[in-house]
């Protein structure tokens, strides 16, 4: 009798410590948007891309943004450099990494496009207060459009 209340024990701790450690997630997978910076780790590797996570940091202060814009299609990922308005840096980067200058974009700015079609990016500035905005959006039924 000993030995079956211990393993009903052990397995009713790892239970309820495989659903402490997971919680997290489960709530940022169901998430309609986010705010959070480099500092908020559970986050930053959950909901960026790696186009974002390696972007040159053009200042000091700056944070990411995730919205899910129509429940399980469209994605928009942020990146909000404040203190700046000078895109030279970023748009560097973008054409470092496939990414060629578009005439139509989903959100007001520079738009790019890279080899994936589901994926444009754009380049904004708001001047006041002077924030640079890198928006990278995933739209994943452009496929099913083109068939």
């Amino acid at each position: 009798m000993r030995i079956r209340y211990k393993i009903t024990l052990i397995v009713l701790v790892l239970l309820t410590a495989g659903i402490v450690y997971a919680w997290p997630y489960v709530q940022m997978n169901f998430a309609e948007s986010a705010r959070y910076t480099e500092n908020n780790r559970r986050e930053y590797e959950f909901y960026t891309p790696e186009l974002l996570k390696n972007m040159p940091r053009v200042t000091g202060d700056y944070e990411f943004g995730f919205s899910n814009v129509s429940g399980p299609g469209t994605l928009a990922y942020d990146l909000q450099f404040k203190g700046t308005s000078d895109a030279n840096k970023i748009n560097s980067y973008l054409k470092e990494h496939g990414y060629k200058k578009a005439s139509t974009c989903d959100i007001q700015g520079d738009c790019w496009k890279g080899e994936d079609p589901k994926v444009s990016v754009s380049v904004g500035i708001i001047k006041d207060p002077s924030t640079l905005i890198v928006s990278l959006v995933v739209d994943p039924s452009y496929g099913h459009e083109m068939r």
